[in-house]
């Protein structure tokens, strides 16, 4: 599991570096040829959509996410403890939530073939699909961790 979440930082990582460079031939294209392009603005918002959940796994595993350490910092480390297995368990909740009602969503997409609204007509699956399968990433990452919160709390 690992090593798919290093990857999926990878993936995050290359997919807002391309939104960079097709965003930068977008600006030259317009402004400096006259010539503006159909397909930056669908393509930059896919991958945006794809870099935001795969990135949200990998922020995860870092333990990057944004705390509120006002109460936590002021406590000892079983409280700490408590308060780290309260707040997975929050996670997996939600997280459970957005995987089950995602799949709902993306599956009818792709049942149907709803597709975007603009020139590239792209089908709707293919972005939709990214909620579900990065939460779900997200979702087996807080099962491992709440075991060990688990196995932390019964060594305390």
């Amino acid at each position: 599991m690992d090593k798919i979440i290093k990857y999926s930082g990878y993936l995050a990582s290359a997919c807002f570096i391309t939104i960079g460079f097709i965003v930068s031939y977008e600006v030259i294209s317009r402004y400096i040829f006259n010539a503006p392009t159909v397909w930056v603005n669908e393509i930059s918002t896919f991958l945006q959509i794809w870099a935001t959940y795969l990135a949200m796994t990998y922020s995860f595993h870092h333990k990057d996410f944004i705390r509120i350490t006002v109460i936590y910092d002021r406590v000892g480390d079983k409280t700490k403890k408590i308060l780290d297995f309260l707040s997975l368990s929050v996670m997996i909740f939600f997280s459970s939530f957005v995987v089950y009602y995602g799949w709902l969503i993306a599956h009818d997409s792709f049942v149907v073939g709803r597709t975007s609204s603009t020139i590239l007509d792209l089908p709707s699956f293919l972005t939709e699909y990214a909620i579900p399968i990065c939460f779900g990433m997200l979702l087996v990452r807080l099962i491992i961790e709440i075991f060990q919160s688990i196995k932390g709390l019964i060594k305390t």
